[in-house]
């Protein structure tokens, strides 16, 4: 009868142990990304808002449900959540503060994406433009996470566009150049219509994180971002 009991109570145990495991971590999708550039043309430059993909020559994207952490080196991330109003690019010790992908962007701000490379607002095209020759896409996979007006491209793992793409967009592909090394990812013609530059999805898996992996840990600073006054009210 003890025996009985002790053998319960290990399995008791077990369970509890289990069950406390599972609510200290988080089950995500891990997806690594690669930058991928040729070209013989020395009059195609590499594009510099894309400039923190072009540096790292890599990012992975963590996501669960609305949250995500998109990693470009050990010291240099960005975080957010589409459920809240929020995002943090964050490098060192510092995490600068920006509006959730999620969000539209206010005429009253005038905020640079340079911390932001990948995540746009939807209305994003008009300032580009402005900025110079760059086209972009917003990105997701099963989750919308990179842009609120969407196109659904590829069932299998969601790609989005907007419906305002311009004349010569970023395009989604499964495999650069034929080449079964990716799963995902964007990429971008020339006048000649050759590929030339793009991200690829090199590896797509499910791990486990902390619980806490989708927030700025509590020893970093925050630069808070700041409204510029509303004009003419």
């Amino acid at each position: 009868m003890n025996r009985k009991y002790l053998i319960i109570l290990v399995l008791w145990l077990i369970s509890g142990s289990t069950s406390l495991n599972a609510q200290d971590s988080l089950s995500v999708w891990k997806i690594e990304y690669q930058y991928l550039y040729k070209s013989s043309d020395t009059l195609i430059k590499q594009d510099a808002k894309f400039a923190n993909i072009v540096t790292y020559g890599k990012a992975t994207l963590y996501y669960t449900d609305s949250a995500y952490r998109l990693q470009y080196a050990a010291d240099h991330w960005e975080i957010g959540d589409l459920t809240a109003p929020r995002r943090y690019s964050i490098y060192g010790n510092l995490a600068r503060e920006g509006l959730s992908a999620a969000q539209q962007m206010p005429e009253v701000y005038e905020l640079s994406n340079d911390d932001f490379p990948i995540i746009l607002w939807a209305n994003d095209y008009k300032m580009l433009k402005a900025e110079g020759n760059f086209e972009f896409m917003g990105m997701a996979c099963n989750k919308l996470l990179f842009h609120p007006q969407k196109k659904l491209v590829d069932a299998v793992y969601e790609v989005y566009l907007s419906d305002n793409v311009p004349k010569s967009p970023w395009h989604p592909y499964t495999f650069m150049d034929q080449v079964p090394s990716g799963f995902l990812g964007l990429y971008k013609k020339n006048a000649a219509n050759t590929l030339f530059e793009g991200i690829e999805a090199k590896e797509i898996k499910q791990i486990n994180v902390p619980v806490d992996f989708f927030k700025v840990p509590p020893t970093m600073k925050i630069q808070r971002m700041i409204a510029p006054p509303k004009l003419n009210r």
